[in-house]
């Protein structure tokens, strides 16, 4: 395999060196602000944070240990299927995280052997027409214009069974990772129910999306629409933010809000985001952008999660 280094569209690995010098003294002069005013403390507010990842290389397990001691110190890790029910049914009575994984990378292995070490499971998003893809030039094309990261394994059908047999979830990140935003109805319906269907038929269940680089921008009211259609129960952008209540409005399942981190970034860089989201967070954070609201059913998937 090529060179191990992420280039994130989302994070500090997408920008030159220069700018990556000034992001983290800017990160990290706001933190010290944030520790020095006492706006940590939002960190112990009552809320559920979804936070993502896209890899644990073998340099990246330690440390993504460390993140995890870290942020349990004042919150509660919890799976991600538990984090929608409660949020849906508004039992938020501590600080809660959840972790996810986008992309299907075999690597996401040795993050839920992790998870498990902690207690908790992750929900890891993937692409059933990339599962077990070994063909080099497939996977120089999937890994290199889509994740913008160097050719590497993806996890394999038997992989996705040992998540499931540890107790993590498994969700859908579309077909094959096209920016749902650039396709017509057809190409979306093909992408999202389509994987539906393929992760259905293979796995029994599937009740999560996320949608491939995470933005509005790069998704649609349709688009929303058609996930709820298809089946699943709760839909996850890469905006970021957090949940403090229950949704006052059932339109159409939930929107929820994830957080890009990567395993190596200074914890108070970390902190400082989830402070921030904290802060700000408020019932709006679980709605979707208002001019979709008319074009999405508010029947489809409401209230899916009261039972669980």
């Amino acid at each position: 395999m090529e060179s191990r280094e992420y280039k994130s569209p989302y994070g500090a690995e997408a920008e030159g060196s220069v700018r990556r010098w000034i992001r983290n003294a800017a990160l990290s002069s706001l933190a010290t602000v944030y520790k020095l005013s006492g706006r940590m403390a939002a960190l112990d507010r009552n809320r559920i944070q979804f936070i993502y990842l896209h890899h644990i290389f073998e340099e990246e397990e330690a440390p993504f240990r460390q993140l995890l001691q870290c942020i349990s110190r004042r919150h509660t890790l919890i799976g991600y299927s538990e984090a929608v029910a409660k949020l849906w049914s508004g039992d938020i009575d501590r600080p809660y995280v959840c972790v996810s994984f986008d992309d299907g990378l075999k690597n996401c292995l040795s993050a839920a052997r992790i998870l498990n070490e902690f207690g908790v499971s992750g929900c890891f998003f993937i692409c059933p027409a990339m599962v077990g893809e070994t063909d080099p030039q497939r996977l120089k094309e999937f890994c290199v214009r889509k994740l913008t990261l160097p050719p590497t394994e993806l996890l394999d059908w038997d992989d996705v069974h040992q998540l499931l047999a540890t107790g993590h979830e498994i969700g859908s990140h579309t077909m094959s990772h096209h920016v749902l935003a650039h396709l017509t109805a057809q190409q979306v319906r093909d992408e999202v129910a389509g994987s539906y269907e393929a992760l259905t038929r293979r796995l029994g269940e599937v009740k999560h999306f996320a949608w491939p680089e995470g933005l509005y921008s790069r998704f649609s009211a349709d688009a929303a629409r058609i996930v709820f259609e298809a089946g699943y129960q709760s839909c996850a952008s890469a905006e970021r933010g957090c949940h403090v209540q229950r949704p006052e409005t059932m339109l159409s399942g939930l929107c929820l809000r994830r957080d890009y981190i990567a395993a190596t970034w200074p914890h108070d860089h970390v902190a400082y985001f989830l402070a921030a989201n904290s802060r700000s967070a408020s019932a709006n954070s679980n709605l979707w952008p208002n001019e979709w609201a008319a074009q999405i059913s508010p029947s489809i998937g409401a209230g899916s999660f009261q039972e669980v």
